[in-house]
């Protein structure tokens, strides 16, 4: 699938880095804990694929440090676009994806996602399996845990799915609200606006409404899907702290040398 890219453009509030060849890239500087602490800016990034990534793109990442990429997709869909990467970075890629469930790339989920409510189905059902047994998401909290890493990208093939639980857990992890998570979430959603109707329209011939409907239903960042996610954590365990400790094996002492390390007062 061709991916079309567009200029991103990071809010100067939210984080410094501005990137021409990563779709939905942004960072979580400045958000707001439950302790009143907030996110270290340049630190840590969720993106689409980096596989467009721009000359100037790279300068700007090669510049941070030791930064660590760990890429959600299938092996598949990372060999067919690989990042682009650079001399110091240290990439992993691990999928997400549920081992019973297709990708979720849009050529194979339109062999049965036939309309946008099966598509809404389909999507609200992985958003509520992603967040457990997942190894993925494992290496991502081990990688928190890393005092010699420093900065971290975690991204998948547009940065909503699979990237949208793993920031979710991330969040989680570094003491987030559920509102915050949740807002965090939806940005995705303009964040893709162009690039949606973009593929929208390369899609559109030859294809029914039901098919659109599917289609653009895959490509949107709807609450329904995190809060789906964030519900089934929620049913399966009491808490979070006891979500993060089954799951990732991270006690309190655990979770906050991460909130030391990540986490800094205004």
């Amino acid at each position: 699938m061709m991916i079309l890219m567009r200029k991103t453009k990071i809010d100067s509030a939210m984080d410094e880095l501005s990137l021409q060849g990563a779709l939905n890239f942004r960072g979580f500087g400045d958000y707001e804990m439950n302790d009143g602490r907030r996110i270290k800016r340049g630190k840590l990034f969720r993106s689409g694929s980096l596989a467009q990534l721009t000359t100037e793109d790279i300068e700007i990442l090669e510049s941070l440090p030791l930064l660590h990429v760990l890429d959600y997709r299938n092996i598949h869909e990372a060999m067919q676009q690989p990042d682009k990467l650079w001399a110091n970075a240290i990439y992993e890629c691990i999928p997400a994806n549920p081992s019973e469930m297709p990708g979720v790339e849009p050529a194979r989920l339109m062999a049965y996602a036939e309309n946008g409510e099966a598509a809404f189905s389909f999507l609200c059902d992985l958003y509520r399996r992603l967040p457990f047994e997942n190894k993925a998401y494992w290496q991502l909290a081990q990688w928190l845990q890393a005092s010699e890493i420093e900065t971290i990208i975690q991204h998948c093939a547009i940065g909503k799915d699979r990237t949208g639980v793993g920031s979710a857990i991330l969040l989680m992890i570094l003491g987030a609200s559920r509102a915050t998570i949740i807002c965090d979430y939806q940005k995705t959603d303009a964040a893709l606006a162009v690039y949606r109707a973009r593929m929208m329209a390369i899609w559109r011939e030859g294809r029914s409404d039901d098919e659109l409907q599917a289609m653009n239903c895959l490509f949107s960042a709807d609450k329904a899907f995190i809060v789906s996610a964030l519900d089934a954590i929620d049913e399966r365990y009491s808490n979070t702290q006891q979500y993060l400790k089954e799951e990732f094996d991270l006690d309190a002492d655990t979770l906050e040398d991460i909130r030391s390390r990540y986490l800094e007062f205004a």
